[in-house]
């Protein structure tokens, strides 16, 4: 018998309290399928579980991606992880268009969400991927960040945790990924100079806004000194 959304929801908090974020990633993947759209709480529970699995792949292959011209029998290892890494990027990237299309056109913040949710993970995959797969996982990461922005922009107030979030991985994606640091530097000042105190904002969101700003300032600082290429830059919290 199949398992009920509330039983994959349960599943899934328990697996987050035992950290076992390959599973939370599998039980969020599952409710994420079911035709209801996801409230906000399980949107950041699918962002979170996803966010971890990758993130550990990723930081494995920054590691291991120092050993390879020294240790060729690393080859094979890494191998292993990109294949991690790859199968994580594209089961999110395989359930985003279904979760962009549920959200009505007046939710902005969950299209906003999904689609800043489809920049990062295209971003990943360009960043480990062959040339060829990073030259099209540029395009899509590109083409998501900019629909996302535009949506932002028009939908969503200078202290929205969303825009907010969105402008700093853009910043990330333009400086790391496109090694255009000039947009990076003018996204995050621009960013930073309409971003006035958050009023109006519960204590939450109020703190989220405070530490995506601080991040911005951080990687703003690094990106102007020229300081950043070696994966240094902060992204989300």
């Amino acid at each position: 018998m199949s398992a009920s959304r509330s039983d994959l929801l349960f599943m899934a908090q328990i697996a987050e309290q035992a950290e076992r974020w390959d599973d939370m990633r599998e039980y969020m993947s599952r409710v994420a399928k079911v035709a209801q759209e996801l409230d906000t709480v399980e949107r950041n529970m699918l962002s979170q579980a996803f966010k971890e699995s990758v993130n550990a792949r990723r930081l494995a292959l920054r590691e291991v991606r120092r050993s390879l011209d020294v240790l060729p029998r690393v080859v094979e290892y890494h191998g292993k992880l990109q294949e991690e890494l790859t199968e994580c990027c594209e089961g999110m990237l395989e359930i985003l268009p279904e979760l962009t299309g549920k959200a009505s056109d007046a939710d902005v913040e969950g299209k906003v969400f999904y689609l800043k949710l489809m920049g990062d993970y295209c971003r990943y995959l360009a960043e480990f991927g062959t040339p060829d797969e990073s030259a099209s996982a540029v395009e899509q990461a590109k083409g998501a960040y900019s629909q996302a922005m535009a949506l932002a922009t028009s939908g969503l107030g200078d202290c929205h945790p969303g825009r907010l979030g969105l402008a700093l991985n853009y910043a990330v994606f333009q400086n790391e990924v496109l090694k255009d640091r000039g947009s990076a530097i003018a996204l995050a000042k621009e960013t930073l100079a309409d971003l006035a105190a958050p009023a109006g904002l519960d204590d939450e969101n109020a703190a989220v806004v405070i530490d995506i700003k601080q991040i911005l300032e951080e990687n703003l600082k690094l990106w102007q000194a020229g300081s950043n290429d070696d994966g240094t830059q902060i992204e989300e919290m």
